[in-house]
């Protein structure tokens, strides 16, 4: 007696099925890349976004895992400017390796432990493109004249 066991093959005509319809893989594949490339163009690029951070010496993030792993501070400054939901990022010393740390991570001092990591958090409200023009067009409003300043003399006397 043979111990195995199987299964008869029924085909779909025997179940009373439709067969499954077989699609063209290239079509569906160049549907996806042109996807993919209109979501390229549709996603601004952040490249050119840079923040300014403040420097802590004896502190560093705390969570389970790390997110994202950079080989220097230079790496760890551009991976954190890029990604809008990055809080800051420390130096791991023992390791010699940078982490990047996501908002709601808590950055704590706990002796004994953080004393020799150095931690940088980003201050969001400096964050600027670098590609954009810097405040070229409030100056040459000013210039012509076309903003009033609230000092002025309205012509109207006090009663």
């Amino acid at each position: 007696p043979d111990a195995s066991f199987s299964v008869p093959m029924l085909s779909h005509s025997a179940l009373g099925m439709m067969p499954p319809r077989r699609r063209a893989l290239r079509p569906t594949l160049a549907l996806f890349g042109a996807l993919l490339c209109l979501a390229q163009l549709a996603t601004p690029a952040s490249a050119g976004l840079v923040c300014k951070y403040k420097k802590y010496k004896g502190r560093a993030f705390t969570t389970p895992t790390n997110w994202i792993k950079a080989e220097d501070e230079a790496d760890a400054k551009k991976k954190c400017d890029e990604k809008e939901e990055c809080i800051g990022f420390h130096l791991y010393p023992i390791v010699n390796r940078w982490y990047l740390f996501r908002h709601g991570t808590e950055l704590v001092e706990e002796p004994g432990l953080t004393e020799d990591f150095f931690a940088w958090t980003k201050r969001m409200l400096t964050c600027e493109d670098e590609d954009a023009p810097k405040e070229a067009e409030e100056e040459e409003d000013e210039e012509d004249g076309e903003y009033e300043d609230a000092t002025e003399d309205s012509g109207q006397d006090e009663l």
